[in-house]
């Protein structure tokens, strides 16, 4: 076999298998681009939960903060800023871990003498 007809093998395989890629990066593209409207509202409705999630936070931080606001003894901190590695399917639970802590919060503050306080 020839140099030329060598050369004209490898040039001829390249160029098919660039044709297979660009046929098959059109095709990602389609399955993509069908599938963005869906994950463009998962990411919405995932945003819309996390601002949620967040406000209720922040209101019962408040809350708590108002409750201990005659506690001088202790040092009050503003609120820590959000976690954006959380998961959002786990925003639920640990909603109810928020929930459940500011109760016993509360539940503790309730319990206390009132002459115990200074």
């Amino acid at each position: 076999m020839s140099a030329a007809r060598r050369y004209k093998d490898i040039t001829g395989g390249m160029t098919d298998a660039v044709a297979r890629m660009r046929r098959s990066d059109i095709e990602v593209a389609a399955r993509l681009e069908s599938a963005l409207p869906e994950m463009e509202e998962a990411m919405r409705v995932a945003a819309e939960r996390a601002a949620l999630s967040e406000l209720g936070v922040g209101l019962q931080w408040e809350a708590a903060l108002e409750s201990l606001w005659g506690e001088h003894w202790m040092t009050l901190r503003p609120l820590p800023r959000p976690d954006r590695r959380v998961a959002p399917r786990d925003l639920d639970y640990l909603d109810a871990v928020v929930a459940k802590r500011y109760e016993t919060l509360v539940g503790l503050i309730r319990r206390r003498p009132v002459l115990g306080r200074r």
